[in-house]
């Protein structure tokens, strides 16, 4: 598998995850992109050596998916560090 990218790709791959990639930095990108793809393939190659496949979909290490009563609203909201008038204050991030 080829782990190199062209810088049209790496165009196209920043625009689909609405990035801005300089046109100074494109090739250091692409190196670098390069870089963790070849790792990638390093770790699809290693071989087990008879041991199971773990990532296989036959094994689920999860318990099972049972509902269950929520906390109550009013304990929630009291739980978080800062609240006000049944709303949890967070930092603003966004000006």
């Amino acid at each position: 598998m080829t782990t190199e990218m062209t810088g049209d790709e790496i165009k196209r791959l920043a625009n689909l995850a609405r990035l801005s990639v300089p046109e100074a930095e494109l090739e250091a990108v692409r190196k670098d992109t390069a870089s963790i793809l070849g790792f990638v393939d390093t770790i699809k190659s290693v071989q087990l050596n008879g041991q199971v496949d773990q990532s296989s979909d036959e094994i689920n290490v999860f318990r099972d998916d049972i509902a269950a009563p929520l906390a109550a609203y009013h304990d929630l909201i009291e739980a978080a560090p800062l609240y006000q008038d049944h709303f949890v204050k967070v930092p603003k991030v966004l000006e």
